[in-house]
């Protein structure tokens, strides 16, 4: 744990040793988040609305897991629900996906939040690798074109990208097929690092944008993080008053 964001970011176990990536402390800081120990990265900020309200936002990424591990079975399971005619048991055993949990949350920290104030959730699929995108409880999906590929078509839904409404909680389910052996020129269990994770204002599609601010964003990569490919050449932070995102693309 740095020095740089000892009261936001916090690791424990063999996940730990996270290394932040802010050079200063901020003047207002997020709510301190725990990383378990299968955390490559976590993510903290805050959020202000129209109305003054603010909310701490915290994003933790968890080590991909091959499909047929039983902690895995979740994934497999919303996956298979959701991807009904794209994805089903037999194409992912065959085609060796793993699957990264990714758990959002943002909660009050002063004022009213509003409950109509809408924000993109990180990552999207990424046609580079064919990824899949599964919103459990807590988010919701659109047919948006958030990649630009679709050329006004319906958007798949294991391509739609997922937003969260209001105040809450939700776990995203990343879906990388060949990651247990690798993808492209990847290590295996590595593509996970080949996407964004976090928050923004900028919806997708003509969805438009979300009037929050986000501020104080810091990140984490933990020992497994970087044992599991990050950072690559694409990874960096995208830390502006639209988003707090980390990752690659």
């Amino acid at each position: 744990m740095g020095l740089a964001v000892v009261a936001l970011l916090t690791a424990c176990g063999p996940g730990g040793d996270a290394e932040p990536t802010p050079t200063t402390v901020p003047a207002e800081q997020p709510a301190a988040l725990d990383l378990p120990e299968d955390a490559v990265l976590g993510l903290v900020g805050i959020l202000t609305a129209p109305n003054g309200a603010t909310a701490d936002l915290a994003v933790i990424v968890h080590a991909s897991l091959p499909w047929m591990v039983p902690e895995a079975a979740d994934a497999v399971a919303a996956t298979v629900a959701w991807c009904v005619g794209e994805v089903d048991d037999t194409i992912i055993q065959g085609r060796g996906y793993t699957f990264t949990q990714v758990d959002f949350r943002l909660t009050a920290r002063d004022g009213e939040w509003p409950d109509d104030l809408t924000l993109a959730v990180l990552p999207q699929p990424n046609p580079e690798v064919g990824s899949t995108n599964v919103a459990g409880e807590g988010l919701r999906q659109v047919d948006a074109d958030a990649s630009g590929v679709y050329d006004g078509l319906p958007v798949p839904p294991c391509r739609q990208p997922t937003l969260l409404d209001g105040l809450g909680e939700g776990t995203l389910y990343l879906g990388i097929p060949q990651d247990i052996v690798g993808v492209n020129d990847l290590e295996a269990f590595t593509a996970w690092t080949a996407h964004e994770f976090g928050l923004s204002a900028v919806l997708p599609g003509d969805l438009g944008a979300a009037d929050v601010v986000f501020s104080s964003c810091a990140s984490a990569l933990t020992q497994l993080g970087q044992e599991f490919g990050a950072p690559n050449e694409a990874w960096s932070d995208e830390f502006s008053a639209d988003g707090c995102s980390v990752g690659g693309s």
